[in-house]
C-alpha cells in the first residue's frame, strides 16, 4: 500500500466516523413503521450477527433486536439475514442461532449463510470438521427451519410476489477461508430465477453475503474480498435485468452521511449500470467507516414506484434519516 492510499484510507476513516457520529446522526421519532401506508412489501434486514459460544452477548443482541422487531407498528412481511451467523461455524452456534430466530422472529427470515459460517472452521480450534461439512450444517439448518428439503447453499422464494434470490459459497476446490465459490450450476440458477422474478416488472431482490468488488466503497473498506467479475460475473448477469436490488454484507461498514459519499466514494446504498446494491453493516460487532456501534440494519420498504432503504439502529430504535435512499422502480 503506497503512502498515499494509507493517508486517504485513514482521512476516509476518522472522517466517516467523526462526521456519522457527530452532527450527523439525525434520529427520527423511535416508532418502528413503514414512512408511508400502502406500502407492499416491508423488510427488516440485518447482517454478520456472529453468534459464539464464548460471548454470548452476541446472541443476545439479536434476540433484543428481533423482540424491538416484533414491537414495529407496521406489518414485516420478512426478516433478512445477510450472513455470518456465527462466528466460528460451530453446529452448537448455529443451532442457537436457530433457536433465537424461531422464537423471536416477528416474520419469516430469509437466511444467507457467510464466509465465518463456511471458510472459518478450525478457528481458535473450536471445530474440527471440513468446509463441506459446515454447508452440509448450514444447508441442514435451513431446512429444519424452513420446512424444506433444499440440497445446495442456494435458493429462491417468494414474499408478498417478490422474489427473493439467495446465493451461497458452494465451497469448489476445497473452499477458501474468505471468498466465495459459485458453481456454473448457480450463475444459471441466478440468471434464471432474476428472469422469471423480473419478468412482470417487479423489484427482485439477490442476497448474498460477500460485496460486489468496488462497490459500496469495497475496494477502501475491505479490499480484494468483494466478488470479482473477471471470475464469477454475478454482476453481468444481474446488468441484465432491469429493477435488481443486491443486499449484502461481510465488510462491517457503518452506515455514513451524504459527505462521506461524495468525498471518499463510501456509500452503503448506490446504483451501478441499473442494480441497486444495498450493504448491510454488522449487528453483532462494531463497525468501521461511519456510524460504529452495533444492532443496526435497515427497513426496505417497497411501493408501486419506488423502493426505500431507510438505516435503524434496532437497539436504540432511532431512524438515521440522512442515510435514507429512495429508488425509483424502472418501467
Amino acid at each position: 500500500m503506497t503512502f498515499s492510499t494509507f493517508m486517504f484510507k485513514a482521512m476516509a476513516f476518522i472522517l466517516s466516523i467523526f462526521v456519522t457520529g457527530i452532527p450527523y446522526v439525525k434520529t427520527a421519532p423511535s416508532l418502528l413503521q413503514t414512512k408511508e401506508e400502502n406500502c407492499l412489501l416491508n423488510v427488516e434486514m440485518i447482517s454478520d450477527i456472529h453468534v459464539e459460544q464464548m460471548f454470548k452477548i452476541k446472541g443476545e443482541i439479536l434476540k433484543q433486536g428481533l423482540i424491538k422487531m416484533g414491537e414495529s407498528e407496521s406489518e414485516i412481511d420478512a426478516v433478512v439475514v445477510a450472513g455470518d451467523l456465527t462466528n466460528y461455524a460451530d453446529e452448537e452456534s448455529l443451532a442457537d442461532f436457530y433457536d433465537i430466530v424461531k422464537q423471536y422472529s416477528p416474520a419469516q427470515a430469509i437466511i444467507a449463510a457467510g464466509n465465518h459460517d463456511i471458510g472459518h472452521v478450525g478457528d481458535k480450534g473450536v471445530t474440527n470438521i471440513s468446509r463441506e461439512e459446515a454447508k452440509q450444517n448450514v444447508i441442514k439448518y435451513y431446512n429444519e427451519y424452513s420446512n424444506q428439503n433444499l440440497t445446495t447453499n442456494y435458493y429462491s422464494l417468494y414474499v408478498n410476489g417478490y422474489k427473493f434470490i439467495v446465493l451461497g459459497d458452494d465451497v469448489l476446490y476445497g473452499g477458501s477461508w474468505d471468498d466465495i465459490r459459485f458453481s456454473q450450476e448457480q450463475l444459471d440458477f441466478l440468471d434464471r430465477e432474476l428472469a422469471e422474478g423480473t419478468k412482470d416488472g417487479l423489484p427482485t431482490f439477490v442476497l448474498c453475503h460477500w460485496g460486489m468488488s468496488g462497490i459500496n466503497g469495497e475496494n477502501t473498506v475491505y479490499e480484494d474480498t468483494g466478488i470479482d467479475p473477471a471470475e464469477f460475473d454475478v454482476k453481468g448477469i444481474m446488468e441484465k435485468y432491469k429493477n435488481v436490488y443486491y443486499i449484502s454484507g461481510h465488510m462491517h461498514s457503518g452506515f455514513k452521511s451524504k459527505f462521506i459519499e461524495k468525498t471518499f466514494r463510501l456509500s452503503n446504498a448506490e446504483q451501478v449500470n441499473g442494480v441497486t446494491y444495498l450493504n448491510l453493516p454488522s449487528f453483532g460487532f462494531l463497525n468501521m467507516y461511519g456510524y460504529p456501534w452495533p444492532g443496526t440494519g435497515a427497513q426496505l420498504e417497497v411501493y408501486e414506484d419506488k423502493v426505500v432503504f431507510r438505516p435503524r439502529n434496532y437497539l436504540t430504535e432511532k431512524w438515521f434519516e440522512k442515510c435514507e435512499y429512495t429508488f425509483e422502480i424502472e418501467k
